[in-house]
């Protein structure tokens, strides 16, 4: 999975805490991709990631509460999908 990813931010080292927006904020400020075009895969069992981090930045999330399965993958992918195009329709 890491080779098609650019761009990931895992655990708690350094400056990123438990809460997700500080990792979207240093993901944002070191690649320069807007968080519009970021899709976040969240395997959290103790709390929502994925609804702080959309309603904080608008990035589309899927939750993967039991590691990442395809099928999550491929929901992930669908959802950006459908918000890129309803974007388009705008």
């Amino acid at each position: 999975m890491r080779d098609m990813f650019t761009y990931d931010e895992i655990g708690r080292t350094g400056h990123l805490t438990s809460r997700k927006t500080t990792h979207f904020k240093a993901l944002h400020e070191d690649s320069g991709i807007p968080y519009k075009e970021m899709l976040f895969f969240d395997d959290c069992n103790w709390g929502d990631h994925c609804a702080d981090i959309t309603s904080n930045f608008g990035v589309v999330s899927q939750r993967t509460p039991r590691g990442m399965q395809l099928s999550e993958f491929h929901q992930g992918l669908e959802k950006y999908r459908k918000e890129v195009m309803s974007r388009s329709n705008e």
